[in-house]
């Protein structure tokens, strides 16, 4: 007896990420797996493989050096295909500005150039654009027609971030599981953390995942952990946690940046206490678990007090905020864009 196969849905669609880390697997990996059990002709290729193999349309991110660029259009010309590229992160200049001093992947990134190349490139690079923010649509407009960019913020796979939530601590103790992109180790320079948020910490009990920064001593440091087992390790590690820290500089850079780590606070039903400043990524959070930019310590002590005696109201408010953005009920976006 034979099972009947139902022929699969749409155009042939090429996913290459950019990396293997977080980039990739929250703006392509994931996506292409929960397309791939909607039926839809897809396949994931391994990060940065562009390669012909039949597809319409090929769908990858982060394309910025003008060497790149250049390949991959007379690639695309040739395959006769569309190119759709995403982008989550300001890796060029815009109002003046590129990567802040303290992130070390400045050395490695060039944006004087990229911007260069994106001005020069982009409009005949990519046949549609995708990006996670509004502030990034805003910047990347400067390169091409803004009715090209759609913008899709980061979202979680509810089989991968749905957990049952516990009964929250009574102690004060923070989770700290920033990149070390957010401050810099080697020239000791503290970048998203606040001097004063410094000064706060110094004598709280702070767990840190995976890299330390060099003014934090922590009660306890867990290694890093591979993407497709992070979320239940960031789940397991946080039970004894109260509060989960997420702070950002002020700068046009951050104000680029997602709102990923309040998601992922939300799922494991954990408060988190971000930064508050014009544009933050984290401007929709609820009033008392926001801490504005320059708070004296003895302020930060405060907000901190106010969100344990508001704990349950805003657990709530954080998870009214990630029900609307389930991968699961928002993959449509994908869907459309990709056509």
């Amino acid at each position: 007896m034979t099972q009947e196969v139902k022929s699969v849905q749409g155009p042939f669609i090429n996913i290459v990420p950019a990396d293997n880390g977080g980039c990739g697997y929250y703006r392509m990996i994931q996506q292409g797996n929960m397309l791939q059990l909607l039926n839809r002709d897809v396949v994931v290729s391994p990060w940065g493989k562009w390669r012909a193999i039949g597809q319409e349309i090929t769908y990858t991110q982060r394309i910025t050096t003008q060497e790149m660029q250049e390949k991959l259009i007379k690639w695309k010309e040739q395959s006769h295909q569309k190119l759709i590229v995403d982008f989550d992160d300001l890796i060029w200049e815009y109002k003046g500005e590129g990567l802040p001093d303290y992130n070390l992947c400045r050395l490695k990134i060039d944006t004087k150039a990229n911007t260069e190349g994106l001005k020069k490139n982009l409009d005949r690079l990519a046949d549609k654009v995708t990006c996670s923010t509004e502030i990034l649509k805003d910047s990347l407009s400067e390169f091409v027609d803004p009715s090209k960019i759609t913008v899709i913020p980061n979202m979680l796979n509810y089989k991968e971030w749905y957990f049952p939530q516990t009964r929250r601590p009574d102690e004060d103790i923070f989770y700290y599981a920033g990149s070390w992109t957010h401050y810099d180790n080697i020239n000791k320079k503290p970048g998203d953390f606040d001097k004063n948020l410094i000064h706060f910490l110094a004598n709280k009990k702070v767990i840190v995942k995976s890299t330390v920064p060099y003014f934090i001593k922590p009660i306890k440091n867990y290694p890093a952990t591979r993407l497709t087992a992070y979320a239940t390790a960031f789940y397991q590690e946080t039970r004894n946690v109260k509060f989960i820290l997420a702070p950002l500089a002020e700068n046009v850079f951050n104000t680029c940046k997602s709102d990923l780590k309040y998601l992922e606070s939300a799922a494991v039903g954990r408060v988190c206490l971000c930064s508050d400043f014009p544009g933050s990524p984290y401007s929709g959070a609820h009033p008392y678990q926001k801490i504005p930019v320059g708070s004296t310590s003895k302020a930060i002590q405060f907000i901190v007090d106010r969100a344990s005696e508001h704990y349950d109201e805003i657990l709530k408010w954080q998870w009214d905020y990630l029900n609307k953005r389930w991968l699961d009920n928002n993959i449509q976006k994908y869907i459309d864009v990709l056509q």
